[in-house]
């Protein structure tokens, strides 16, 4: 039975039960009273008088009654049949959006008005609608990035290897360091998905005491000659106490860094890079803040996803290959901490990850 027959029977039958229970006792209760009340005074008629008042009081009681019973019946049916109809309306809707949804009509909604939890379900199922559009949309550039990105180096390979053979190239240190570039380049995506294949069939790794200070100044200091090289100025601003977190050094470690690299390799000549660790009320910190390029509001949202790179351009300086960002995502939400992000275009950006509070260790 669908869920509108079955509001309409059980409406109906709570209405029509109660009805009855109270037809029931209505005609006991007034037949008493009449009996105490009525009966004696009719009694001092004549037999056939006061017979004849109390079968028509009785007939008018039960008349009245049913009368009271089968109105009362028509109109539950209507108000239940009228209240299950509109109930189940919006149901029905929900249920052929999915249907849609399922066959990839993912651009269609629900009218969601109201504040009752049919219309937070209504809303719920936009939102699911346009998430799977998103992710859509997302997919169907994936192939075509992951292909890209792998015949580029090949690409570039082949024509100095036919150059070679050919006789138009002398293979020269210099063509053949070319060459090794171009494996390298290749090698680092190879690398790159790896890792975010291993941290999406992994679980959680375990977890140790980590001091975000300690960790977060030696991997700046890593970093110094890179930065020195760019003509970048590094900055760390360290709080003045120990920050506990419980993750897994690896996992951290790769987060940071890959923070850091972007944050040098989008950062012009002469740009400042500002690392700073601290507390607040979600827990302990990181925050890499640069001067760089920056990045458009509207793809905010999407450069979390593999692949997916705001310079359409595909430059290896601006590019990159789409999976640093993926992987910080994968590898925060392993050990619990959220990571934000704020940009603006050429004012530079700031990626903050945050780990939940945790008690110091204990001195032994």
């Amino acid at each position: 039975m669908k869920i509108r027959g079955k509001l309409l029977l059980a409406f109906s039958l709570f209405s029509i039960s109660l009805l009855v229970l109270l037809t029931l006792i209505l005609q006991i209760e007034v037949s008493r009273h009449f009996g105490l009340l009525v009966c004696q005074p009719v009694n001092s008629l004549s037999p056939v008088m006061s017979q004849s008042i109390q079968f028509h009081f009785d007939q008018a009681l039960k008349q009245s009654l049913i009368w009271t019973l089968a109105s009362f019946v028509a109109i539950t049916m209507l108000i239940a049949a009228f209240l299950s109809k509109l109930f189940t309306k919006r149901i029905l809707q929900m249920q052929e959006l999915a249907t849609q949804i399922a066959h990839g009509q993912w651009q269609l909604t629900v009218p969601a008005h109201g504040r009752d939890e049919l219309s937070l379900l209504a809303k719920t199922m936009n939102y699911l609608a346009q998430q799977l559009n998103h992710q859509e949309k997302l997919r169907t550039h994936l192939t075509q990035d992951i292909a890209h990105e792998l015949r580029t180096p090949l690409t570039t390979l082949k024509s100095h290897i036919e150059a070679f053979l050919d006789g138009v190239w002398e293979p020269s240190r210099e063509r053949l360091h070319s060459c090794l570039e171009e494996v390298e380049r290749f090698e680092s995506l190879v690398s790159g998905v790896e890792t975010l294949y291993k941290a999406d069939m992994l679980e959680a790794k375990p977890a140790t005491k980590i001091e975000v200070n300690d960790m977060t100044a030696s991997l700046v200091h890593f970093f110094e000659p890179r930065c020195v090289a760019a003509e970048l100025t590094l900055q760390v601003k360290t709080a003045g106490h120990p920050l506990w977190i419980d993750a897994n050094p690896d996992d951290v470690y790769q987060i940071l860094w890959n923070l850091l690299d972007n944050a040098v390799k989008y950062t012009p000549t002469g740009g400042l890079i500002e690392v700073t660790t601290g507390e607040n009320l979600q827990g302990s910190f990181v925050r890499i803040r640069d001067t760089g390029i920056g990045i458009p509001k509207a793809e905010l949202d999407n450069i979390f996803e593999r692949f997916y790179r705001v310079d359409k351009s595909r430059n290896r300086r601006t590019g990159g290959s789409g999976l640093g960002l993926a992987i910080v995502k994968r590898l925060a939400s392993l050990s619990g901490a959220a990571v934000e992000v704020e940009s603006q275009i050429n004012k530079g950006s700031t990626f903050t990850v945050c780990w939940p509070r945790k008690d110091s260790p204990a001195v032994p």
